[in-house]
């Protein structure tokens, strides 16, 4: 064994170890080292390194997801651990798969039907997952608000109705009664007995213990939860993954026809007029074949694979409020942000949560400066909370409420409620109606975009399906003319 090869094996220990002992560390380095060895292998032809740099890179994830056993305390380098575990899991079970059938023979038949029914069940699973992650998280807030509305011991009243429920939301509520019981805040037990909180309710959570007023932040999460909850079972015009199996099919009987039918008009057509295929057939062939040999099947599941554990980790940090992600969540709500369509969504999204607080805290007494700094802490775009910290300023610096809700971009109706000249002691009211208002406003547009694009990307879907159909039967049309002109002529 080489001097290299030695301190690669050395260097594959010490990350186990670290990974166990500081997971975050040997997360954050791991790609630099990797990249490290990788070029001191090439520079110095010691290759052998290079088959230990999978075992370096499974090692760390395997040593930093045991690190996080205890899912109360996983942060988000212990969940983008687990996830990438999992993809590289569900990757290579899938390429032993499709191995196994190309070794029997199998053709391509079997493994297209496999690889789509993995998707549908997939799909399906994500669906149940969403749908069921509201119901959960409607149960938990549900069982706290009442506690809270009653005056109840809290701990003592999760206690008694968690056996009330199945088995998640019955330990989430043991779990957040057991952080309330070592004398965590209720925020606290939230985030460590229930890792999988939504973020905008954990925010809201946070920010109406924040000015003392636990009751009606809890009521404004549960109509929040309740409306994404409702969401998922609204009838759609076309189920989402029916386009993708209908792509799937086609794709298959285009290939097969491709490989087995129409090489055979290919020779009719040659042997009796040195003819060529019909001009869509002829393009129909170089997009099948492009896509069979330019793009790498092993390259889209990778980007899948890595687009998943991006949205994950993005979720996930999201969720966990990580500052050490702060850069990745601000990009992403950044090009959000500014998008044309997406901005209005984003815009609306955000300012639901904000007036909700708002309303809530000046009900309160609280004063208009504590209530814009507790709208730092929900979850909302960062570039809107960018403008609300502008607004907080202005205010602290002591300029007029509306004047300087209009000039930080808050907007123009915000700052008619906070106009004391027009709405002299009415600030309450108009924010509970603008925040309806808003909430009304991005469901609408969100129905209003899906029944616009699904027609449109049933047009488009019907615009493949039929070049594909004509660019079969041209062929068959090509030879039935030559052999008509044959014998008719």
């Amino acid at each position: 064994m080489t001097e290299i090869s030695l301190l690669g094996s050395l260097v594959v220990t010490v990350y186990v170890v670290l990974g166990y002992k500081k997971p975050a560390l040997a997360f954050t380095t791991l790609p630099a080292v990797m990249c490290l060895l990788a070029y001191i292998a090439v520079r110095t032809g010691a290759w052998e390194v290079l088959f230990l740099l999978p075992v370096l890179f499974l090692g760390t994830l395997v040593a930093v997801a045991a690190s996080g056993r205890d899912r109360q305390s996983r942060q988000w380098f212990h969940w983008a651990a687990w996830w990438l575990l999992i993809s590289i899991t569900v990757m290579l079970v899938l390429g032993g798969i499709l191995t196994g059938f190309s070794a029997v023979g199998a053709g391509y038949v079997l493994p297209v039907v496999f690889v789509l029914g993995c998707v549908i069940i997939l799909a399906s699973l994500i669906n149940y997952g969403a749908v069921s992650r509201w119901t959960t998280a409607i149960n938990v807030f549900s069982t706290i608000g009442a506690s809270v509305r009653q005056n109840l011991p809290l701990a003592m009243a999760l206690e008694c109705a968690a056996p009330a429920f199945e088995y998640g939301p019955a330990s989430i509520l043991r779990g957040i009664k057991t952080w309330l019981v070592k004398g965590c805040s209720l925020t606290e037990a939230v985030r460590r007995g229930y890792p999988q909180c939504p973020p905008s309710a954990w925010s809201m959570l946070a920010a109406g213990e924040k000015v003392g007023q636990l009751p009606g932040a809890l009521a404004a999460i549960e109509t929040d939860l309740r409306s994404h909850a409702v969401e998922p079972r609204r009838l759609r015009p076309i189920h989402p993954f029916y386009p993708v199996v209908v792509v799937g099919i086609v794709l298959l009987l285009a290939t097969g026809l491709l490989m087995f039918v129409v090489p055979q008009y290919q020779a009719v057509l040659q042997e009796m007029v040195q003819g060529e295929l019909p001009r869509p057939t002829r393009l129909l062939m170089a997009i099948m074949e492009t896509l069979a040999h330019g793009v790498r099947p092993a390259l889209v599941l990778g980007l899948a694979a890595l687009a998943v554990v991006g949205y994950a980790i993005l979720r996930t940090a999201r969720r966990c409020r990580s500052d050490r992600l702060s850069l990745v969540t601000r990009s992403w709500d950044a090009l959000t942000w500014r998008l044309p369509i997406v901005h209005r969504f984003e815009r609306d999204r955000s300012l639901v949560p904000a007036l909700e607080l708002l309303r809530i805290s000046l009900n309160a007494g609280r004063p208009v400066d504590q209530a814009i700094r507790g709208t730092l802490d929900l979850d909302v775009n960062a570039s809107f909370r960018d403008r609300l910290q502008c607004w907080l300023e202005h205010v602290e610096q002591g300029q007029d409420i509306a004047e300087s809700a209009r000039r930080c971009g808050i907007g123009t109706a915000v700052a008619w409620a906070f106009d004391t000249r027009v709405n002299p002691g009415n600030t309450p009211a108009i924010l509970e109606m603008l925040e309806a208002h808003h909430r009304a406003s991005y469901l609408y547009r969100l129905n209003l975009t899906r029944y616009i694009l699904w027609p449109v990307g049933m047009l488009l879907l019907g615009l493949m399906v039929g070049f594909i159909a004509f660019a079969f039967f041209s062929p068959v049309v090509a030879v039935i003319s030559q052999m008509a002109l044959q014998v008719y002529p």
